[in-house]
């Protein structure tokens, strides 16, 4: 095949999304909040009612402080109304807000990679799209590695919202354009991309050790390489001197390496991080334990914080408490780098069989199974 004939497959015809979301009916519950207000002599303006595919939330501005510190107090009672114990009372920007975890809708990756958004910043040249959620108020959120290169993830369900990125990246960039390394706690987290020939996939933290000790060695081979060509970064490269691929490594437990090598380990991902961005090569590390990240944090100014233990685990990812009352189910924050102040999102649902699905409309473009097609990318990395 050659690598002009490569035919990206589409998202709406492999991923599933909604053509209409589903909504219920607040007027019993607002009713509810009104009478219990009155009764307790509660002073202000119900101003918000938002309903979003994971959350509802009410938002009220108190017309003193008495009234407001009641409206907070009676969250046992809100508990009682909405038959539910996982309720958040908090104080913003001048109201003080309800949120009610309702599922009144799953969010779908699907709904997230066939957003106009998505579309429009990946018609960009080189712009490298991933999804990571969706807001209450139904705006998908994505973070582009042309403009914040590295990623660190935490919290229960990384594993499913990485297969959430590695679905962006082979849906949307040719293997041209980039190669990608998967690193696996098990070799099953990620075994169904091993057929791509442009992905490769580890289980063993040494080979994942040496990966990265690879890939600071071909962070100088690149600078070289833009030096000789007069050229800043990988996009003006591109643009007058070739073709540079990026590499893309996304690791599902930074722990593994951290047994192996603590200290190099943290020393490979912060230079990558530091020196890395400009010449195409690119990290996401994830890890059930945040505490793993707390000597690299710094490097890593963008990060998806899940469901946490502990209030701590909360504070490395985000500097802020709140991670550990997360859902369960892909709710997270986000710093996208650039904000201190995080992003409450639900992340994207996927299905085995939809990542079967877009790894068989991908193999359609290659006519050989990938144990003929030669040298895998992790061998040609290592001869480098």
């Amino acid at each position: 095949m050659s690598i002009n004939e490569f035919v990206l497959p589409l998202t709406k015809d492999l991923l599933k999304y909604h053509t209409r979301w589903n909504e219920r009916s607040l007027k019993p519950y607002t009713d509810e909040l009104f009478d219990l207000w009155a009764e307790n002599n509660v002073d202000g303006l119900l101003d918000t009612q938002l309903q979003g595919p994971t959350l509802t939330r009410f938002g009220i501005i108190p017309d003193d402080r008495r009234s407001a510190d009641r409206i907070v107090s009676l969250l046992p009672t809100y508990k009682a109304i909405f038959n539910r114990s996982d309720i958040q009372v908090y104080r913003a920007d001048g109201h003080i807000y309800i949120d009610v975890p309702w599922q009144t809708d799953q969010v779908y990756l699907g709904d997230i990679l066939t957003d106009r958004e998505f579309e429009e910043v990946q018609s960009i040249p080189q712009s490298i799209p991933v999804a990571i959620g969706m807001d209450i108020y139904r705006q998908s959120y994505f973070a582009d590695l042309s403009r914040t290169p590295h990623l660190i993830v935490a919290g229960a369900g990384r594993t499913a919202f990485l297969h959430g990125i590695i679905i962006s990246l082979l849906l949307s960039h040719a293997p041209e354009e980039i190669e990608l390394y998967l690193c696996g706690q098990r070799r099953s987290e990620f075994d169904r991309y091993s057929q791509v020939p442009y992905c490769q996939v580890s289980s063993d933290p040494d080979e994942e050790m040496a990966l990265l000790e690879d890939l600071n060695a071909e962070v100088d081979r690149r600078y070289a390489a833009l030096y000789d060509s007069r050229c800043r970064t990988i996009y003006d490269f591109n643009r007058k001197a070739g073709m540079m691929k990026h590499l893309i490594v996304i690791i599902e437990e930074y722990a593994n390496l951290n047994a192996i090598g603590k200290r190099q380990a943290a020393n490979l991902l912060t230079r990558l991080a530091e020196m890395a961005s400009a010449c195409g090569i690119h990290v996401i590390a994830a890890s059930e334990k945040s505490v793993y990240f707390r000597p690299i944090r710094e490097s890593f100014p963008a990060r998806v914080c899940l469901r946490t233990d502990t209030v701590a685990d909360s504070y490395v990812m985000v500097d802020r408490k709140g991670a550990e009352k997360l859902g369960k189910k892909g709710m997270l924050y986000y710093l996208d780098g650039s904000s201190q102040t995080p992003y409450l999102l639900q992340s994207g649902m996927i299905t085995t069989k939809e990542i079967r699905a877009v790894v068989s409309a991908i193999m359609d473009n290659f006519e050989l199974p990938r144990e003929e097609t030669g040298p895998s990318i992790w061998d040609k990395l290592f001869s480098r």
